[in-house]
């Protein structure tokens, strides 16, 4: 029997809501896809912000960090063992632990999801956690082709509720792996994600990866539709209004702009 070339290991991100780790093994290629946090199994045990992991050997104990040899920075017994990191974007579920990787692991991602990477570090409290002082970030963009030893990887542009979100095609040795990341159809900018999917089909992928947050039993407003529902309700408000939504959601800060601009 002969052994397969490429695998895949999955350390976070089956049957839960982000937590993404993505192990691609090719020859002697290590390439992580994501490394996020895992909102499901630090809610088992900790409460931000009154009570939070006071140290990396307690994430590891409750398996909050898969234990890997040669990944993480406190591991001085073991030298870097992964070639690089990729993240399909800024969000923390998918971005927030490469604050434990080996500082040698270089880390691809959007230059805007850089750029936010980089001003979380600076504006979020010091502690364990979202601590990218030191991380080697490597930009790209749509139509970039990465090379890492004999895998070479083109990010491609979706539309997400962060800007800066890529899917990736992963050019391996028995063939091309996509992983979408998380993507939407009902955002502001579908075609983004149509883009990536067409790019995605004229590869005839050996495997897929994809997100299904909302696959079934969901109802999904466009953000359309939540800028007509916004300014219906402001209209018919006396007085202040008070919106709250996600920092990093630059789409939905825009549509209550733009309602509360309509509306005086």
């Amino acid at each position: 029997m002969v052994k397969a070339k490429t695998s895949l290991t999955f350390y976070g991100g089956v049957n839960e809501i982000g937590g993404n780790k993505i192990l691609l093994v090719d020859r002697d290629t290590k390439i992580f896809f994501d490394f996020g946090m895992s909102f499901t199994l630090k809610a088992q045990y900790y409460s931000s912000p009154f009570l939070s992991p006071k140290s990396e050997e307690s994430l590891l104990e409750f398996e909050i960090l898969p234990k890997i040899r040669g990944v993480y920075a406190f591991d001085k017994e073991t030298e870097a063992d992964v070639d690089a990191v990729f993240l399909s974007h800024a969000h923390m579920d998918h971005a927030a632990y490469i604050s434990f990787l080996k500082r040698e692991i270089p880390v691809y991602c959007g230059d805007t999801a850089k750029l936010m990477l980089e001003a979380f570090s600076k504006i979020r409290p010091k502690g364990l956690e979202f601590n990218f002082e030191g991380i080697l970030f490597h930009g790209f963009r749509t139509g970039d082709k990465i090379a890492i030893n004999n895998v070479e990887i083109e990010p491609i542009h979706v539309d997400h509720s962060v800007p800066g979100a890529y899917g990736f095609l992963i050019h391996t040795s028995e063939g091309t792996i996509i992983y979408t990341g998380d993507f939407r159809m009902h955002g502001s900018k579908p075609q983004m994600t149509r883009e990536f999917i067409e790019k995605a089909e004229e590869t005839k992928p050996t495997a897929v990866i994809c997100e299904g947050t909302n696959m079934t039993g969901a109802t999904i407003s466009s953000e359309n539709e939540v800028k007509k529902k916004v300014s219906r309700i402001i209209e018919n408000t006396e007085g202040l209004v008070l919106a709250d939504f996600a920092r990093t959601d630059i789409d939905r800060f825009n549509t209550f702009y733009t309602a509360a601009g309509k509306t005086g």
